[in-house]
């Protein structure tokens, strides 16, 4: 089977975390949405995107909304799917056979079939770290059977759920707490001693934990990345350093990002009120229903030398963050400065950063990357 995977109506409330990327190509549990229908159903993937990210979709047989995260209901119900059948969920269409695009006129005469199961959707950033236990949770199926390798003696395990190890794993001293969720170590990563883990937890291919992190759970450290200091429930996409010491929660950070030390991100309000946060489509700040929710942070974003962020701060593609005090909690892609105030962040100097960083490693900012990047600048230019 061949499934589509269309980003939906409701794109720009994902925003800025699909700027650069596809809403399939986001990072949940321990694997993007793309992945984890595939490995659901035993299927390849297709996206139906923005232009710039990808000019043309190939052939399908199924569509299905890229938010949805893949249950066995939802699954039954698309396999039964006719050609000419549109699957819709609160009027919102999930899934449909025999169409060419979401957007096709021919979908307004589909015959309609409606899915009252429950469905979880991921619609807004913030969904991904509050349903990412759950993910972790679900994805030990997929791990148990190639990640048998045994923690070094010298670790110290306890719980009740599984401690997963991948291939060319070094990890030693280290304190695996599982009685809320399983740990899954994916392969090449190395987790230096004093580190204190709890999980659900997933920590990425070749991505490195320094000495004396702790990580709660609900955390899931993308490819490569590089944490340190003190983690709650926080989604890296992956090439992302966090290194030193500092505080970060309830928090999504993107693609090629550099939290500088001791930078700290406020996750609850001074009130303990419900959090709000900037959105892209109603452009000003909505509610989260969220108690606690620290940062969202896009591509290629940096912070410096202890940065204090605020409550819920989303900070756009190609951010250079500095300075005392705390910037305003939306940063509009490609600002440079902080509390002072905020100028634009030059795009050939963004790309020239881009290129070094990724160059250490040893990925190559090519002309496609590159062409995303230039688009984003331009299409942001009115926030700024």
């Amino acid at each position: 089977m061949q499934i589509c995977l269309f980003d939906g109506p409701n794109r720009t409330d994902l925003l800025p975390l699909v700027y650069t990327r596809p809403v399939a190509d986001l990072f949940i549990g321990g694997m993007s949405l793309a992945k984890r229908w595939e490995s659901y159903v035993s299927a390849t993937t297709v996206v139906e995107t923005e232009a710039y990210l990808q000019q043309q979709t190939p052939p399908f047989d199924v569509a299905v909304l890229a938010g949805c995260l893949p249950s066995p209901d939802l699954i039954d119900a698309i396999k039964h799917l006719k050609s000419g059948q549109k699957l819709v969920h609160n009027d919102r269409l999930i899934a449909f056979k025999g169409a060419a695009s979401s957007t096709a006129d021919e979908l307004n005469s589909f015959q309609e079939i409606t899915f009252s199961d429950a469905l979880t959707i991921i619609r807004y950033p913030w969904d991904l770290f509050t349903h990412n236990s759950q993910a972790i949770c679900d994805d030990v199926f997929f791990f148990e059977n190639t990640h048998t390798n045994k923690p070094d003696k010298s670790n110290q395990l306890f719980g009740k759920h599984p401690v997963l190890v991948g291939a060319n794993v070094t990890a030693q001293a280290v304190v695996f707490n599982t009685n809320d969720g399983p740990i899954i170590v994916d392969d090449g990563a190395t987790i230096m001693e004093g580190s204190l883990l709890r999980g659900p937890l997933y920590i990425g291919k070749n991505a490195m934990i320094k000495m004396g992190t702790k990580i709660y759970s609900g955390t899931s450290i993308g490819q490569n990345s590089k944490v340190g200091g003190e983690l709650n429930n926080v989604v890296f996409m992956g090439n992302s350093n966090k290194g030193h010491d500092g505080f970060l929660g309830n928090a999504v950070v993107g693609e090629w990002c550099n939290l500088g030390a001791a930078t700290d991100a406020s996750n609850l309000k001074n009130d303990y009120g419900e959090v709000r946060a900037w959105n892209y489509t109603q452009q000003k700040f909505i509610s989260t229903g969220l108690q606690f929710c620290g940062p969202i942070i896009g591509d290629h974003s940096k912070t410096a030398i202890q940065t204090a962020l605020n409550t819920a701060t989303v900070i756009g593609v190609g951010c250079n963050i500095f300075s005392t005090g705390f910037p305003r909690t939306f940063i509009p892609s490609f600002s440079r400065g902080g509390a002072q105030g905020l100028t634009e962040n030059r795009l050939p100097k963004v790309l020239e950063t881009a290129r070094i960083v990724m160059a250490r490693r040893g990925q190559e900012l090519n002309t496609a990357t590159e062409q995303v990047l230039t688009h984003v600048f331009d299409i942001t230019k009115d926030f700024r």
